[in-house]
């Protein structure tokens, strides 16, 4: 059934009498592919009780406090969505029909701006970018009727961000609640090329574990988003924390007091970072440039231990770490086959001489170079890495034997072998060396 009044959704319609502390309603959290399971376990450490797994996300009753609690500390979720209408849509006409008489005037102030974003599968309408446009040309005409006005478009911090999900000509209308895609956190100034998103750094963090109880290691920098993700993580840094704004502010039912309540619970839980927690290790300038662009942005830069450095030349050892590692996929290999599954065997050779009692955490794009490591994963999360597909494979690294025997390398060897040529053979005896010389015939 279509909704004649979007804003009436946004309202605590929920009866005095029958009302259990504040109003709650419906909202869906997309994460990640995968990422699901995760983003439950999150969001019921937050204090969120009703919460339902389903495809690419979570849906979940939530009241206000807890909205604001969720999109400024969750650091799995890409958005938070709060549906406004779902109806039929089996053409284009028939999306701007229904969208054109709801009382859009309720959420969009005069003068503030707006953005449409669409996605569809499945359904008679299959171009996302004209569903989006029908849908805003549907808004802007609905204002202009009922205001005079219609509000301008922008694309890259509008005040109102609007969502259509089209399926099995099925529509969706959603309003933002999050500042957009909520992975962009605030602190990136830099990146080196195809960086893994924060919340795919963080998924794999949270995916190990780790709480910053014992260190941690990123073998491969890059522009240090496994550092700070984990600074936040062991600091108790909320996600949003170095973002402007959170999205929610310019919406009808904003809450103030109650977004300054949220705000200051967090903010008096952050800790320090110990010095010497974090270590991030990179052969390239340019990613160890990035990397302390990035941390300057954060109170975190002197606390992080930095090494410009081939990870294969680093002395250590490292045991009892946490180490993550997101190897190059090959480019600076040349893709050759050949230099990954040599890579990853100085990979695993490292893990195993020099990360004794250790945890290491490997993004692997090819299940064939798993071998190479040397052990056998104990788990696995398959995440997508832009358009790859990425295996996280958890490494236990055992400490080496006590009693087993040393394994001498091939310089040893070379060496013993060349001692022992020149050892002189023993002397023969005198009876052997007369019995040896040749008779000759005695003289006349």
């Amino acid at each position: 059934m279509p909704i004649a009044d979007p804003l009436s959704v946004l309202e605590d319609t929920q009866p005095d009498a029958e009302r259990k502390g504040p109003a709650r309603h419906a909202f869906f959290i997309s994460t990640p592919r995968n990422l699901e399971p995760l983003l439950e376990e999150e969001l019921r450490e937050l204090g969120i009780v009703d919460v339902k797994q389903v495809y690419l996300g979570v849906e979940a009753k939530l009241s206000r406090e807890e909205v604001y609690r969720v999109v400024y500390a969750s650091r799995l979720a890409s958005r938070v969505l709060r549906p406004l209408a779902t109806f039929p849509c089996r053409n284009p006409d028939e999306l701007y029909e229904h969208a054109v008489k709801f009382n859009w005037a309720r959420i969009l102030k005069e003068g503030q701006t707006l953005k449409v974003s669409a996605s569809v599968s499945d359904s008679a309408i299959t171009h996302s970018q004209y569903a989006a446009l029908k849908l805003k040309d549907a808004v802007v005409d609905s204002l202009r009727e009922r205001t005079g006005a219609r509000p301008s478009i922008d694309r890259e911090t509008p005040d109102v961000r609007l969502d259509l999900f089209l399926r099995h000509d099925q529509a969706t209308i959603s309003l933002y609640y999050s500042d957009g895609i909520m992975h962009r956190r605030g602190y990136r100034i830099q990146a080196v090329d195809a960086p893994l998103k924060e919340n795919l750094a963080a998924a794999v963090l949270l995916f190990s574990k780790w709480k910053g109880d014992r260190p941690l290691v990123d073998l491969f920098c890059g522009s240090g988003t496994f550092l700070i993700e984990g600074a936040m993580i062991a600091t108790h840094t909320p996600a949003g924390f170095f973002r402007e704004t959170q999205g929610f502010e310019t919406l009808p039912d904003f809450s103030e007091s109650l977004w300054a309540k949220v705000k200051h619970e967090f903010t008096k839980a952050i800790l320090p970072l110990p010095k010497g927690l974090i270590t991030g290790v990179d052969i390239s300038a340019r990613a160890m440039a990035a990397t302390r662009a990035n941390l300057a942005r954060t109170p975190w830069l002197d606390a992080v231990k930095l090494t410009q450095k081939d990870f294969a030349k680093l002395e250590g050892p490292y045991p009892d770490r946490t180490i993550v590692a997101n190897p190059p996929y090959g480019v600076r290999l040349e893709d050759t086959q050949e230099g990954l599954q040599e890579f990853y065997k100085s990979l695993g050779q490292f893990l195993k001489t020099k990360c004794p009692d250790s945890k290491a955490y490997v993004l692997i794009p090819d299940k064939e170079l798993e071998k190479e490591i040397w052990f056998k994963p104990e788990r696995r999360l398959v995440i997508d890495n832009g358009a790859l597909e990425v295996s996280v494979a958890e490494y236990s690294i055992l400490p080496p034997r006590e009693d087993a025997p040393a394994r001498p390398d091939k310089a040893d060897k070379a060496e013993k072998t060349e001692k022992a040529e020149k050892v002189e053979k023993p002397a023969k005896s005198e009876k052997a060396e007369k019995a040896a010389k040749p008779k000759t015939p005695p003289e006349k």
